[in-house]
């Protein structure tokens, strides 16, 4: 009896029941169900918003010592001028940290 477990535990962990056995079912339904029914929060997974993080629109994701990185709003970047996206992001992010930077 405790074999059978074992092996049905071994089985089912590697995975080697035949496309279309019971156990085989069970399994997908299992894991769909897990996929389906775990609540959001078990993960902490929360859509990062940025106007309630940084109401310029602007947030500071990394500060190194050697280099920051910025997460922008693409509301910010003007495509409508002939600068190109770097040029657009120079100029928000100078206007935003006072500094002349490098992209």
């Amino acid at each position: 009896m405790l074999r059978k477990l074992g092996l049905a535990v071994y089985r089912g962990f590697f995975w080697t029941y035949e496309r279309g056995t019971w156990q085989y079912d069970i399994m997908v339904v299992l894991i769909l169900a897990f996929i389906f029914v775990t609540p959001r929060n078990w993960f902490r997974d929360r859509p990062v918003v940025m106007s309630a993080a940084s109401p310029s629109g602007v947030v500071l994701l990394l500060n190194g010592e050697t280099q920051q990185i910025y997460q922008l709003r693409a509301a910010l970047i003007d495509a409508k001028t002939d600068d190109t996206i770097e040029e657009s992001v120079r100029r928000v992010l100078r206007r935003f940290t006072g500094k002349s930077l490098e992209i």
